[in-house]
């Protein structure tokens, strides 16, 4: 483990091939369409995907997409963009699941539970004001979520001790050194882990087809739950047979040198309560190197561009031009209009 923040480049992506043994089979560019969306654009909202042609083999109403936020504070926009990228899947047909983490939360961050709980109603609210509603939205919080909880403690038997630390994301070592996060795997922070890995497992239960939509720091969460599942025998009450995949995001560099946007480090991010002119002051702030700026990353994220208007604004991002200007003005007030869905 590290102190020194982990920055989320095409250099990452290859050196997480090599450390983890991945190969270009196991963490693959997109070349196909999924949910509508033509290969090229999904190359430009996620980073890569494990298995998503498996996923995409079992009929629309057996497989479903699903991911998590967590409740630690309001959201950013890193955050609000993951849910604008699941509201994209669903509108393209997908059946989507958002899991609100108000017990990993309470666990994993040690926030009070009421604070939580508190959060998760406003992000509930949140989520249906962006668009995720319609009977293939799954929208729901842990707290009283039975069959995520049974399946967590039925996966327990097939998990060792060595799995957790393992486990850990790219940053842990960064983020502990700042003291915003437990230094070492304790108890609660690995029931925060488990139950991850429990939904996914009891998704597994009713669907053929599960795709796990995370950033790239946390492609550790799979694989800890596919190992678990890779040692199931007979005595196990569950099914290992359904397709456990994965579409991991890009990240978004952090302002004030934090390697992301961060809801526990203050200034690393723009929130839905920042004010659209520091909004606007940030963004043009930013490196002209595109790969270098959070402006450019976050905009990759956000489902209002295509694949072929990215490619212009990387061009004009380097140059710095008239038009990269004015399209940093519209995107900052784009930011501002969709924070102001958030209830005070």
């Amino acid at each position: 483990m590290t102190d020194v923040a982990v920055l989320f480049s095409e250099d990452y992506y290859r050196q997480v091939l090599h450390d983890f043994g991945y190969t270009s089979f196991d963490l693959s560019r997109f070349d196909f369409p999924l949910a509508g969306l033509e290969s090229e654009t999904l190359n430009v909202r996620y980073l890569c995907h494990h298995g998503a042609e498996r996923y995409l083999r079992a009929a629309p109403e057996r497989r479903i997409a699903t991911t998590g936020i967590g409740m630690s504070g309001p959201p950013h926009m890193a955050t609000v963009s993951h849910v604008l990228k699941m509201i994209e899947l669903l509108r393209g047909g997908e059946c989507c699941q958002l899991v609100l983490g108000d017990l990993d939360a309470y666990n994993g961050k040690l926030r009070p539970y009421g604070e939580v709980t508190e959060l998760a109603d406003r992000y509930q609210e949140f989520a249906r004001a962006l668009g995720f509603t319609g009977p293939r939205a799954l929208l729901r919080s842990q707290v009283g979520h039975l069959p995520a909880l049974e399946a967590m403690y039925l996966l327990g038997r097939y998990v060792e001790e060595s799995d957790f630390a393992s486990a850990e994301e790219d940053n842990h070592g960064y983020y502990a050194a700042l003291g915003v996060v437990e230094p070492r795997m304790t108890f609660r922070r690995a029931l925060s882990l488990a139950l991850m890995a429990g939904d996914f497992v009891a998704l597994g239960q009713r669907y053929d087809g599960v795709l796990v939509v995370l950033g790239v720091d946390e492609h550790r969460y799979v694989r800890f739950t596919q190992q678990a599942v890779e040692r199931f025998d007979p005595a196990v009450p569950l099914r290992s047979g359904f397709a456990l995949t994965a579409a991991y995001t890009r990240m978004v560099r952090g302002f004030g040198g934090h390697p992301k946007f961060s809801k526990s480090l203050p200034g690393s991010a723009i929130d839905v309560n920042t004010p659209e002119g520091e909004i606007h002051r940030l963004l043009a702030g930013e490196s002209s190197v595109p790969e270098e700026s959070a402006t450019y990353q976050l905009m990759c994220q956000m489902p209002i561009y295509d694949a072929p208007a990215l490619l212009e604004l990387h061009a004009h991002c380097r140059r710095q031009s008239p038009r990269w200007r004015r399209e940093v003005s519209r995107f900052a007030e784009y930011l501002a209009d969709l924070g102001s869905l958030w209830p005070e």
